[in-house]
């Protein structure tokens, strides 16, 4: 099963906040956080992605339900799939 760490480049050491301007800007048109823009764009990948975020803290899990009303548009989409593909 392969692995994919939507925090970005924290896999082995926890979420990160360096998620690039892109996902910054696409975050700040919804009004919504950088990681919930990367959950987002997993989530529209279709309904063969499953997607398991984990938390310990409540605020984290609202914003992570949050995300399945979050819709991202089609160029919103094709500006965040090179970000998602880069190799570590």
């Amino acid at each position: 099963m392969p692995f994919y760490s939507i925090a970005g480049t924290g896999r082995d050491g926890g979420a990160t906040t360096d998620h690039g301007p892109e996902v910054h800007a696409i975050a700040r048109a919804h009004g919504v956080s950088a990681a919930q823009i990367r959950l987002a764009w997993t989530l529209h990948q279709g309904p063969h992605v499953l997607a398991i975020p984990g938390t310990g803290d409540l605020d984290h899990l609202a914003q992570n339900v949050a995300v399945g009303s979050l819709r991202l548009s089609v160029e919103e989409l094709i500006a965040l799939d090179p970000l998602h593909h880069e190799t570590a």
